[in-house]
């Protein structure tokens, strides 16, 4: 259910990975990588431009496919958090997470009472089984719930961010952390990478995964050789100009090989 065996996989430290989708919110790609082995995707409305209708639309076939769709708000906002939840959202990803307020209003918009303080509404009670509290309580169990950390004062807050039961992970934000740390984009810089084995060691010592993204197998392996094993792979327009980048320069390569024609 939800993002249950996500929630799993990510606990028992497997290879987990999923993509963002940010500017291209067509339905059936959610069948794409759940065919092609992704693990889950990103509904990014912190940057994108996603319409409430197709956040919904997204979140039941998602649901239907059983495959989760984590939620990217615009920030830990009680009315947005709230409002994304009754569309029926597999869990969130929480941006620019720096303190505990922000992720309590984000508990409040996302559970029920009493560990929350948002009520049944929406197409959730559609899809929730029972109205009754056993009902919610296995939805609730069933969200995947994590901290962005984008900040010096987000990685300094990792041990209090990651401590409470119900976050599942912490997942890093590279490139606002790399601007942050006036770092703008310099990957392999020994302060950056040294910040983000920091948060990857904090979150752990909570028990913790922490996720990272990577926009390339090359990224990814950097990162898996130091411990990660939980990504967010890229978006999609980028796995889209990378294939198209691979294809050109293949077909050029193989016009090359022919010679000039006669």
């Amino acid at each position: 259910m939800l993002a249950a065996a996500l929630k799993q996989r990510v606990r028992s430290g497997q290879l987990t990975y999923g993509p963002m989708l940010t500017y291209d919110f067509w339905p059936g790609y959610l069948e794409v990588f759940k065919a092609e082995g992704m693990h889950y995707a990103v509904l990014d409305l912190e940057h994108g431009a996603c319409s409430l209708k197709e956040v919904e639309e997204l979140c039941r076939i998602a649901r239907l496919l059983e495959f989760p769709l984590i939620v990217r708000p615009e920030g830990s906002i009680y009315h947005l958090v709230r409002k994304y939840i009754d569309m029926g959202a597999s869990g969130f990803l929480l941006p620019w997470t720096e303190t505990m307020s922000q992720l309590d209003t984000a508990r409040d918009a996302i559970f029920t009472p009493p560990r929350g303080r948002r009520g049944p509404g929406g197409p959730s009670i559609m899809w929730n089984r029972s109205i009754h509290r056993e009902g919610w309580d296995e939805i609730e169990s069933s969200l995947f719930v994590m901290p962005q950390i984008e900040t010096p004062a987000g990685m300094r807050a990792v041990p209090t961010l990651a401590s409470p039961d119900w976050v599942d992970a912490t997942m890093l934000g590279p490139y606002d952390l790399a601007l942050n740390m006036d770092r703008c984009w310099k990957p392999e810089d020994p302060d950056l990478v040294g910040a983000i084995q920091t948060i990857h060691r904090s979150s752990a010592e909570q028990g913790k995964p922490c996720g990272m993204v990577a926009n390339s197998p090359e990224q990814a392996r950097f990162w898996i050789e130091r411990g990660f094993r939980f990504f967010i792979y890229s978006e999609i327009r980028n796995i889209v100009a990378a294939q198209t980048r691979e294809l050109v320069h293949r077909i050029e390569e193989i016009w090359a090989q022919q010679g000039t024609p006669k």
